[in-house]
């Protein structure tokens, strides 16, 4: 079972709350609920309520049914997952293949946990901060927890044949801090050398000043890294640097 993200446990089932951005460009929230079956965790169900694609599994580790939600009526796909599972863990859990697990939850606890799992939802959303675009391009900042390492991490966003693409990522971690040229295609991944790097995020944003272009050129968007504007996107940094620290927690 993954750890990345929030987990919340009520009645036998764990509830993996993270935010997810996927191969095919689309992103969301992603809502995994897992329980054990013969000694082993199973992910029984997801609800990914991505922007362009919304849609949920059973099994999706097994037989992955997988439904998509009807965009012309599902304004809101957290809300819309939210609905479909309350008073129903038994029944879909049943549905997904895990008959004795089901006659075992506790159906009032799990659908009072849901205002908690709608809020991490919600709460997982970067935001996508005034200031902090320029030239085509979208810095978006979280704090990420993977199963070894957490830090803040930058995602350098920009469109590609109409699709928002992942083009630079920069983990500001802890333990093995590191960055990726174009994280959901090829992922060329370089890590820091801790004995000389002692800032990862005063190094990732000096490794950006005055490079856009080139990054992005050697991530494989050639079309894109041509029509920047160097000058306009690091004067972004300070304020990307600060959006890096501000989102570390405190105490």
């Amino acid at each position: 079972m993954a750890e990345q993200g929030l987990t919340i446990g009520v009645s036998g089932l764990r509830f993996n709350v993270r935010y997810a951005n996927v191969r095919t460009g689309d992103r969301g929230p992603s809502l995994r609920i897992y329980g054990d079956v013969e000694g082993k965790p199973v992910q029984l169900l997801r609800f990914d309520c991505f922007e362009n694609q919304p849609h949920f599994h059973y099994d999706p580790e097994g037989k992955n049914n997988q439904l998509r939600m009807d965009k012309a009526n599902v304004s809101d796909p957290i809300a819309w997952s939210m609905d479909y599972l309350r008073g129903n863990f038994t029944s879909l859990v049943r549905i997904a293949g895990y008959r004795a697990l089901a006659e075992q939850l506790d159906e009032g606890a799990l659908t009072a946990a849901l205002p908690t799992v709608e809020k991490a939802l919600r709460d997982t959303i970067p935001a996508e901060m005034p200031g902090l675009q320029a030239s085509g391009l979208c810095f978006e900042v979280e704090y990420r927890n993977t199963r070894t390492d957490r830090g803040p991490s930058l995602q350098v966003l920009g469109d590609v044949d109409g699709k928002r693409v992942q083009l630079l990522r920069f983990d500001c971690f802890e333990n093995e801090p590191h960055f990726h040229y174009d994280p959901q295609g090829k992922n060329n991944r370089i890590f820091l050398n801790k004995t000389r790097v002692s800032d990862p995020i005063a190094w990732s944003m000096d490794y950006l000043r005055g490079n856009f272009a080139s990054l992005i050129r050697i991530a494989g968007y050639s079309g894109l890294a041509d029509r920047l504007d160097e000058a306009a996107l690091t004067a972004t940094l300070p304020g990307v640097e600060k959006a890096l620290r501000d989102s570390v927690p405190q105490g």
